[in-house]
């Protein structure tokens, strides 16, 4: 039997089609929705109250689970002529927005947006019931309330964030493109300078000081231990506790009033001094110290699942072989923890970058403004008057996010996928 012949009977042996609801139910569905989208459009509700913005998010929120979960549409070119049209609305909105309304008008680019949000989320709408059911459906329905939370929440939080940082608001959000001079403004100041640097000694500092600490303790906790629960639980204690705790216990410890240096010296030592929380050069060290020691243990204990998911058949090869330890851990363990190493990096050095309330439990921000850190530069701007310029170093934080998360999301999922 040739191999057309079997995929021609593989093809006859398919199930029929059947969709999930009547001729009846889906026409009046699809009239339903439609009589709904000429009622919108017609009383021009609710962009009245809300503007075009919000309908923008839940259209791009449909546009984008449409493509994600294959509903409505199953092939391929629908769901990119949907896309299209929505990009293309956006087109112009930007447009409009950019040329102040000499290209194309507001009125137009509003009245775009409007057709181009009803209509797309009516067609999704009416084709989601015209074309049930779908492959796990279930699951893809019971997901869409998580997908809109992280399109809202985040992926449009980030547009919001990243478009106003191209406008000259101030007090409110008002939008007046003015191009990138916020950002030209942004690395122009000095006190952006100390910020960014403070950001990238944490980031590079904690992050391998913490993986480094998290591993060997990790390493100390495999070797089947007595206590190992109370150890367990003494590492990891410190992540239960929130920054400002940390900040303001640290705080204590590096004074050199009734911290670390008077205790030394009242056990002899009446020389030693340690004041680096008072040094202009050596405070950002205080605040790196503090927060590996509360981020140590959550690096600990990723690190302990990921050594006891290694098979003993390999300790054992290894001790056959008469390879030391050291050896093994550093060629054969540690290549197989990839995928662990990779996660509790991103993890840690995400945390690194949005560092704000360990700094202003401890320093404040001080001496001066020496420890700094780009969170702070945020909350200061969006909050006294400026927000395009706080938005800005947002959108700048936001970006490092990326480029630390983007080559784990390739390496992890595309990648991972191609080799499979």
């Amino acid at each position: 039997m040739t191999s057309m012949a079997i995929g021609l009977a593989e093809v006859r042996h398919e199930p029929p089609f059947t969709h999930l609801f009547s001729q009846p139910i889906r026409l009046g569905a699809a009239a339903a929705v439609a009589a709904l989208a000429a009622a919108c459009l017609i009383l021009d509700w609710p962009f009245a109250r809300i503007g075009v913005f919000q309908p923008m998010m839940l259209t791009l929120g449909f546009v984008l689970i449409q493509y994600i979960a294959d509903i409505p549409f199953r092939g391929q070119w629908p769901k990119l002529a949907v896309m299209a049209a929505f990009l293309a609305a956006a087109g112009a909105a930007w447009i409009a927005w950019y040329s102040s309304g000499a290209w194309i008008s507001q009125e137009a680019a509003d009245m775009a947006w409007k057709l181009a949000s009803v209509g797309l989320i009516a067609l999704l709408l009416g084709a989601g019931v015209w074309n049930a059911p779908y492959k796990n459906f279930h699951s893809k329905f019971a997901s869409i309330p998580m997908m809109f939370i992280v399109l809202f929440a985040f992926i449009g939080c980030s547009l919001w964030t990243m478009t106003y940082s191209l406008s000259d608001a101030r007090i409110y959000p008002v939008f007046t493109f003015v191009g990138l001079k916020q950002y030209y403004r942004l690395f122009s100041v000095d006190i952006w300078e100390i910020a960014w640097k403070n950001g990238l000694i944490y980031l590079v500092l904690g992050t391998s000081i913490s993986m480094v600490t998290g591993f060997f303790l990790a390493v100390f906790m495999d070797q089947k231990i007595r206590l190992e629960g109370l150890f367990r639980t003494i590492y990891l204690y410190p992540f239960a506790l929130s920054f400002i705790v940390t900040g303001h216990v640290w705080a204590w410890i590096f004074s050199p009033a009734y911290g670390l240096e008077k205790s030394v010296r009242q056990m002899g030592w009446a020389s030693f001094s340690f004041d680096w929380i008072a040094d202009r050069n050596m405070a950002i060290y205080c605040v790196v110290i503090a927060g590996v020691w509360q981020g140590a243990g959550l690096v600990m204990a990723l690190m302990l699942a990921g050594l006891r998911g290694i098979d003993d058949e390999v300790w054992k090869a290894s001790r056959v072989d008469g390879i030391p330890k050291w050896r093994t851990y550093l060629q054969i363990v540690i290549p197989m923890m990839r995928p662990v190493l990779i996660t509790t990096f991103v993890i840690v050095a995400a945390g690194a970058v949005r560092i704000y309330d360990l700094v202003v439990a401890l320093t404040d921000g001080g001496p001066g403004v020496s420890t700094t850190v780009p969170a702070q530069y945020v909350y200061k701007y969006l909050f006294s008057g400026n927000i395009g310029q706080g938005l800005s170093a947002a959108t700048v934080m936001l970006l490092t996010s990326a480029i630390i998360l983007i080559p784990w999301v390739y390496v992890e999922f595309v990648r991972g996928r191609q080799q499979r």
